[in-house]
């Protein structure tokens, strides 16, 4: 088999071609460290390399299966995974210049099922600094560029996963989702990815500030895969959606076994809401996507959950600025308000972040958040699935912050909606903060390129827990979108 072919086929696929021994492992993991070692200077996704360790596993699983031994679903398959899960024996930074030199003992509990299930880790990706931003660049590895155009991000905080997915660096690799940290980059790089329903994938051995003793954030965040194809979702969420003597508190998820046909969808869309605009050629995309799939025989209707957007935002934000900066006190907030007030006023997630909290706010929070969560498991009574947009925008020039606070960056210099100005954290985060709100499972879906070559991506939403239902819906809508042909060499922009 040719490289390229091994390079751009689905985890799936190997797996299975491994198996049955038309390609051994070693081959496999030896031709996706040649694509990394071609491309790495250029596109900066995989930036720590496991080549001597994932080879002689490669070997191993040759030679077990030689004995008729199977590890399991991706024996002798190689993966990658985001650098602020713990990897054993294998530097973990979270892209934070004080953790450079980590290199955890044990692995996290994600990583853990996907070595049991006969996984080899060829590397890790990389990230925003401590997962905190939309574009993948830090100070120890520096910045991912975006395969289809390398002025452009990659997007954040997962975007060496999906920049790596795009030029076949890897079959299936693995990230984490709190404000769209999985579903921005898979639509800015053209690749599928999937933020699962709140609970249901641990998130013990997420690296996160180590002058955080624990790991506030205890809402809202999730563990996920980024695949070129949804079987191999999948397959990634059949390995890590389950309970562990470590983590019995996941909720088991909803099974279903059945393909789903085009006909019996009932679809809600949307191509712009809450006054956020959105790219022309997003929502031409968008819309083109909408009729073929209902002249296939889908029922579709333009409408949007009733949410107040407003307040949806501004909730996002006050959990994440009491779990992730619980240890910030509220006379230092207070302190830091006239800095980054007139900053925000046009960003209402993170006006909360930064703000002073108390018991009864967070009590608030979680009313309001009840409350969004009913709006949308009863809107989703009615349909079967929610479209819309990941991100007002395609990938974007790569974008200087004007300035950081503490640990989060600050960006004054806003991005352009078809000439439009629009604050960088509303273009980049105003569409999927909601829906980690929600709890909602996402499945982010590319549908074609815009008018610049650029890949345009879509959120697909389900009901809480019904995500193996909502990726057999995203495979049955999939078949009617414009394919994105594979990316067998990066593209410099000119």
């Amino acid at each position: 088999m040719g490289q390229n072919k091994i390079l751009f086929s689905s985890a799936t696929a190997l797996a299975e071609d491994i198996r049955s021994g038309k390609l051994t492992s070693y081959e496999v993991v030896m031709a996706f460290f040649e694509q990394i070692e071609k491309h790495h200077h250029i596109v900066n996704a995989v930036v720590t390399i496991e080549k001597t360790a994932a080879l002689q596993s490669a070997k191993d699983a040759d030679i077990a299966l030689a004995k008729g031994e199977l590890w399991g679903k991706l024996h002798g398959v190689p993966i990658t995974i985001k650098d602020n899960y713990h990897t054993k024996g294998i530097r973990t930074t979270a892209g934070y210049k004080p953790l450079e030199k980590l290199v955890p003992g044990d692995d996290a509990q994600i990583v853990k099922l996907l070595k049991a299930e006969g996984a080899i880790v060829i590397g890790k990706t990389n990230l925003s600094v401590l997962a905190m931003d939309m574009q993948s660049d830090n100070p120890i590895f520096g910045r991912t560029n975006n395969p289809w155009n390398m002025t452009k991000t990659s997007g954040g905080s997962s975007g060496g996963c999906a920049a790596a997915l795009a030029t076949g660096m890897t079959p299936l690799s693995f990230g984490n989702d709190l404000a769209g940290s999985i579903r921005l980059p898979s639509a800015y790089c053209g690749v599928y990815g999937f933020k699962p329903s709140f609970g249901v994938v641990s998130l013990q051995g997420i690296q996160t500030d180590p002058d955080e003793k624990v790991n506030g954030l205890k809402s809202l965040a999730v563990a996920g895969p980024l695949a070129r194809n949804i079987e191999d979702l999948e397959l990634a969420m059949s390995i890590i959606a389950q309970t562990t003597p470590e983590s019995r508190r996941l909720v088991p998820l909803i099974q279903c076994e059945h393909e789903i046909d085009i006909k019996d969808i009932k679809i809600a869309w949307a191509d712009e809401f809450a006054g956020v605009p959105v790219e022309q050629d997003i929502k031409r995309k968008i819309q083109e996507t909408i009729s073929k799939l209902e002249r296939a025989g889908a029922t579709v209707v333009k409408v949007t959950p009733e949410i107040d957007f407003e307040q949806a935002w501004k909730t996002w934000g006050s959990f994440v600025g009491m779990q992730g900066g619980y240890k910030t006190s509220n006379f230092l907030k207070w302190l830091g308000l006239p800095f980054t007030k007139g900053v925000l006023k046009n960003v209402p997630m993170h006006q909360n972040i930064v703000k002073p909290n108390s018991v009864e706010k967070y009590m608030e929070a979680l009313s309001i958040q009840d409350k969004m969560i009913n709006i949308m498991e009863n809107f989703l009574t009615d349909f079967d699935v929610f479209i819309c947009p990941v991100s007002a925008v395609t990938a974007f020039n790569h974008h200087l912050a004007s300035k950081a606070y503490g640990n989060f960056n600050i960006y004054n210099q806003p991005l352009k909606v078809d000439g439009v100005e629009l604050h960088y954290y509303m273009a980049t985060q105003a569409y999927t903060t909601p829906f980690s709100l929600t709890e909602s499972p996402v499945l982010a879906l590319p549908i074609g390129l815009d008018s610049q070559g650029l890949p345009i991506g879509v959120q697909l939403l389900g009901k809480r827990y019904e995500d193996f239902k909502l990726l057999k819906i995203g495979k049955a809508i999939d078949s009617y979108t414009d394919k994105i042909l594979p990316l067998l060499e990066p593209r410099n922009g000119d």
